[in-house]
């Protein structure tokens, strides 16, 4: 990542938290990067000079031009290089920014933004994900976003590249709902499809949750005072009813049977039309014209057009977490055209003897196919389980960007011969069954997950600081926090012996930091006693820090947990 792209994303997640934990973050977001917070600092010591978050801006408002800006024309420290769209709020310019050497966008438009819309900007402006067009500046009248070279979305695409296009908007969509973030437009418009993967952009209407709150009820006579684009309206955005996250997750379904069958899944002669149509009427079977589309994805694409919010996916992250099942379960192209190269490759790669050994050392069984069609390798499914409570991600370069140390192991462990499946876990989670009937071979799961989990996302009393979305300190109320982390060891032990229970064959990795030799025994010999049929199936492991961080991204917790993986495996 550019050293400038980085610096505006460290400002926006600093600028979103309370003055009192700004100085705190930086200490630990930019160790050993003096010039960055050096500069981080600079920017938010500007930010609290000014009046507002507006008024704050370079530019102050500036005029929306009836004709389109030359090339080279200068506005503040931005140097206007194209003309790139125009919409009903103003213009888009392809823009470099002279001051810190990068090539923006720069959105102009007619009117200056409410107060209503600054709150609605330090939201937005606080998220940071890999598959969300970042936004770098609010202005009076102007935003000033990333530049994404990149298409929309169109259909009809192929299964395998639909669903991985889907796997990072839902992951992004998730990144927004997180931070109570709505983005009420989802469309195949704002899914720009870049070399780096999607993007999620014009988050224009996108709304905090109590924002959202606030303008549900209001008279909506009229489609064109409708938020949002018609076609990927939710019914109860059509109703005038609340929209919130799972509302985000109709479009979603929208926008994903549209990639894969190319044509949009409701339809009508007009508006009053098109809106029956999607209040009433069932979607059309998800057919593919480049071959045949698996039942479990339809299911879910229903599932998320649910006409009832409370019949969909809750989250995106159990929608997300559910497209990656069903990408890892993929069969290998099968046709005629495609056989002969796969063989080729396949000796090719069990005759080098490094990896044949691997395969050895792993356990893994060939399976005896019908003559004439080619061995493939069972591979054992390894769930990585973790929550994004902050205080639980190791790696600080990952809890910045929102992530879990599922994605660092994921990222440590992905040159192994396995499948992988991340699972994020929520105070709420329930998906014990889902995961137990795949026959995980093995699973690695944080000693506290539920802990975080529950602490971070436990509602209480108002006034408290423990708010969720904020992490509360339990010296406040030691025993009502104490109390916390023991239901929250009792669902982790529950779960451990519900799924030992359900497989004979799944093995356990549980890991934490700073846990001792002698609390690690202890622990294990309690657990055993517990359920017995855990007993020689449970492997402790301390992440060992590095220059002060525990984390998965560190070579020797990368190694480490690479031999105790494949051991486990092994064994199994």
């Amino acid at each position: 990542m550019p050293e400038s792209n980085h610096i505006e994303e460290l400002f926006a997640a600093a600028l979103a938290l309370p003055r009192e934990e700004r100085s705190a973050f930086l200490h630990e977001a930019c160790a050993g990067r003096e010039v960055v917070r050096a500069e981080v600092q600079d920017l938010l010591d500007h930010a609290e000079s000014q009046d507002g978050f507006l008024e704050g801006s370079p530019l102050g408002a500036l005029q929306a031009p009836a004709a389109e800006l030359d090339a080279g024309t200068m506005l503040g420290r931005f140097r206007i290089l194209e003309h790139v769209g125009r919409g009903g709020m103003g213009d888009v310019y392809k823009a470099n920014d002279t001051r810190l050497g990068r090539v923006v966008a720069l959105k102009i438009c007619r009117e200056r933004f409410t107060e209503r819309f600054e709150r609605e900007a330090r939201a937005i402006a606080s998220l940071s994900h890999p598959h969300i067009c970042t936004l770098y500046d609010v202005g009076a009248n102007y935003l000033v976003m990333e530049f994404i070279e990149g298409r929309p979305l169109q259909g009809p695409l192929r299964v395998e590249t639909a669903l991985q296009y889907a796997i990072q908007a839902a992951d992004a969509l998730w990144a927004a709902h997180r931070q109570g973030v709505v983005h009420r437009d989802f469309k195949p418009g704002n899914v720009m499809v870049a070399k780096s993967g999607v993007k999620l952009v014009d988050f224009g209407l996108a709304k905090t949750v109590e924002a959202a709150k606030q303008e549900a009820g209001e008279a909506i006579t009229q489609a064109h005072q409708m938020p949002g684009t018609l076609r990927y309206m939710a019914p109860e955005q059509l109703e005038s009813k609340q929209a919130d996250a799972r509302s985000d997750l109709f479009a979603f379904g929208l926008v994903l049977h549209e990639a894969i069958t190319g044509t949009p899944v409701f339809a009508g002669s007009s508006q009053a039309g098109l809106i029956s149509a999607i209040l009433r009427d069932e979607p059309p079977p998800l057919v593919s014209p480049h071959g045949q589309v698996p039942a479990a994805l339809e299911r879910v694409v229903r599932k998320c057009l649910a006409k009832d919010p409370e019949e969909r996916w809750q989250t995106a992250a159990d929608l997300r977490d559910e497209l990656r099942w069903i990408a890892q379960s993929q069969p290998e192209p099968s046709s005629a055209a495609t056989m002969a190269p796969a063989r080729k490759s396949r000796r090719r790669w069990v005759g080098n003897g490094l990896a044949a050994a691997a395969l050895v050392a792993l356990g893994f069984a060939w399976r005896q196919w019908p003559a004439g069609i080619d061995l493939a390798p069972s591979i054992p499914v390894v769930v990585l389980m973790d929550t994004p409570a902050p205080p639980g991600v190791y790696d600080p370069e990952t809890r910045l960007r929102a992530g879990t140390n599922a994605d660092d192991l994921n990222d440590a462990l992905r040159s192994l011969p396995v499948s992988l499946h991340k699972e994020t876990v929520g105070a709420t989670w329930n998906r014990e069954d889902q995961v137990a009937n795949q026959q995980p071979s093995l699973i690695l799961v944080h000693r506290s997950v539920f802990v975080h989990a529950l602490v971070y996302e436990f509602k209480t009393e108002a006034g408290s600081a423990a708010h969720k979305g904020q992490w509360p300190d339990p010296d406040a109320d030691v025993a009502f926090y104490g109390r916390l982390s023991r239901i929250g060891r009792d669902r982790l032990e529950g779960m451990l012996g519900y799924f030992a229970a359900a497989s004979g064959r799944t093995r356990f990795i549980v890991y934490a930091r700073e846990w001792s030799e002698g609390s690690r025994a202890k622990w294990s010999d309690a657990l055993v006693q517990r359920f017995p049929g855990l007993r020689g199936r449970v492997e402790v492991f301390e992440v060992q820090p590095v220059d002060g961080v525990a984390s998965f991204r560190k070579d020797v917790n990368v190694a480490r947990m690479r031999e105790v993986v494949s051991q486990a495996l092994a064994r199994r």
